[in-house]
């Protein structure tokens, strides 16, 4: 029998900065109330899931949803599993990272360049990285069904490692709190695309429009 790994992808709650346009990158932004209530919202219907194993990012706005969702159980915080390292940019806004880095804010908008930051990961990098993350716990994994807490850009670059899409595909939406499903059949190296986005346990909690993709 076919070995399959399954792993369900949520992305964290809601930040201000994620209202605000801020560029978060590895900085260790909290939740905000919304994004506590979108992580409440999340836990419930995931809470009575056999999970053999739940991951989350050492971010905390990331491994506080990880938790709600887990209860009692325990939470394997994975540095990894951080969002794109965007160097000097963190803590400004789209307006002054185009107004101060001119040059750097041309090529991130142009999704088929290098993208690259400095002081941070460039996209061929943090692209790399998420897809050797994927692949390396579909590997350490292998048979089991497990949750894996992060942030948007990292499970967007998932998809497309999972998908086969190329690195500069268009971005998919992923709300926060939102919950995604890839399924790897092991043997083959295969991927499936089970769910994306699913924001049906949110409700009102859903934000209304994701303006800022890229943090």
């Amino acid at each position: 029998m076919e070995l399959t790994t399954t792993i369900y992808l949520v992305r964290h709650g809601q930040t201000e900065a994620n209202q605000t346009g801020v560029f978060q990158g590895h900085a260790d932004v909290p939740l905000d109330s919304s994004g506590l209530e979108q992580a409440r919202l999340v836990g419930e219907r995931l809470r009575q899931v056999p999970f053999d194993a739940i991951l989350s990012s050492d971010l905390s706005r990331a491994a506080v949803t990880a938790r709600a969702i887990a209860g009692e159980r325990p939470v394997l915080l994975r540095k990894e599993l951080r969002e794109w390292d965007l160097g000097h940019w963190v803590g400004l806004t789209f307006a002054q990272v185009a107004e101060r880095f001119p040059e750097e804010y041309r090529n991130f908008k142009d999704i088929a360049s290098e993208g690259a930051i400095e002081g941070g990961e460039s996209r061929a990098q943090f692209n790399a990285r998420a897809d050797r993350v994927l692949r390396a716990l579909a590997d350490e994994f292998a048979g089991k069904t497990i949750l894996c807490v992060s942030h948007g850009g990292v499970l967007r670059a998932m998809f497309r490692a999972a998908a086969g899409f190329a690195p500069h595909a268009r971005f998919l939406r992923t709300d926060n709190a939102s919950l995604s499903c890839l399924r790897c059949f092991n043997d083959t190296g295969l991927w499936q695309v089970v769910t994306w986005n699913d924001c049906a346990h949110l409700g009102a909690a859903r934000s209304a429009d994701e303006k800022f993709p890229f943090k």
